[in-house]
This record gives C-alpha cells, structure tokens and sequence, in this order.
C-alpha cells in the first residue's frame, strides 16, 4: 500500500510540472526525470492505464507531445542530478500531508472497490440452520452414512429416484409396504406412521 501511494504522489508530481510546463510560452524540448520506476512503468503501460491521474498525464503528454518533443525517464535516487534532492525533499514534505479527501474517481477505481466489497459479503456464510449442515440430509439430524443421508435428502425434497414424469406431473411407484396406494412422499411417512413435524 505504501508503493501505491508513493506512485501516486509521483504521478501527482509529474501531473502538476506538465501543467507548469503548458503555462509556459517558450520551452523547447521536455525532459520529465523520475526516480519512480513503478510511475513510469505504470504510464508506459498507456493502453491498461485507467487512473484519473494517469489519464490525465497521457492527455497532457499528447498535447505537449505536439509541438515538442517529450522524454519522460526514469533515474535512480540519490545520483546528485541538479534538482533531485529538491525534489526527493519536496516528496517527502509531501508524504507528509494527505491526500485530498474526495478525489473523482474512474470506472477501474469504482470497479475495483465494489469488486473488493462484494467480495467481502460473499465470503461471509447466510445464518441460515440448513446452511451450517456439513452433510446431506443433515438438517434431519439422524447419524447415518453418506448415502443414507443423501437417500433421506432427496425423500424429504421429493426428488426420488424412482420418481418419473408423465405429462408435467410426477410419477411415483406403488408402495412397496402396503402394494395399494404410489409412494409418494406423504404417502410412504403415513403408511410408516411417522409425520413431517
């Protein structure tokens, strides 16, 4: 998170000499240096760039592009190059202060926060008793294997193997306790004496 937010202030920085620059009427060619990889890295990936501050910068650098030519580089830190120790210094007077507390934001940044809380209510299980079960049939509570339990699931939902369809309506087949009546689900607990309660 750190890196992040250190890109963006160099990005900040980079963004606000090429308006200084715009305000200027004579300059000749542009040399912007920086000693933020990860910056310049992110702004050399233009076509992934989705930040409004990044945005913003290619916007300015195809504008001033026109009629100059732009070199943005990158240099390492500490080379005593004129003007970086005043800008390192600059940058961490900066570092200091927030940034502002209600920036716009583009689609990526809006995707990319309600992506991570959804993400966050999806992790988190419903309350739900039948949703606790770590098994089949497990809201019935009886200790039995896997089949059984998956064998007592599907009695309980009506979803029987041995239940087929004729014209949209199930078809169950004749009881095997009592040979008169289908065994339906009522059916089977009635003739068994037993009740859904």
């Amino acid at each position: 998170m750190i890196a992040d937010n250190d890109k963006k202030r160099e990005l900040l920085a980079i963004e606000a000499g090429l308006e200084a620059i715009l305000n200027e009427n004579n300059y000749g060619a542009v040399w912007i240096l920086s000693d933020s990889r990860s910056s310049i890295q992110h702004l050399k990936d233009w076509n992934n760039v989705g930040d409004r501050t990044g945005i913003s910068i290619l916007k300015l650098l195809r504008h001033i592009g026109v009629g100059h030519e732009v070199h943005l580089q990158w240099i390492p830190s500490h080379v005593d190059i004129y003007g970086n120790e005043v800008a390192d210094d600059l940058a961490k007077q900066s570092t200091a202060e927030p940034l502002c507390s209600a920036p716009s934001l583009t689609f990526d940044e809006i995707y990319s926060i309600r992506k991570s809380k959804d993400l966050k209510m999806w992790r988190v299980p419903p309350s739900h008793d039948w949703h606790k079960r770590s098994s089949p049939g497990g809201s019935i509570g009886l200790a039995c294997d896997t089949v059984d339990q998956t064998a007592l699931s599907r009695f309980v939902s009506g979803h029987l193997r041995s239940c087929s369809f004729s014209h949209g309506n199930k078809v169950f087949p004749v009881c095997a306790k009592c040979e008169v009546a289908s065994a339906s689900p009522e059916h089977v607990l009635s003739c068994l004496r037993l009740s859904r309660a």
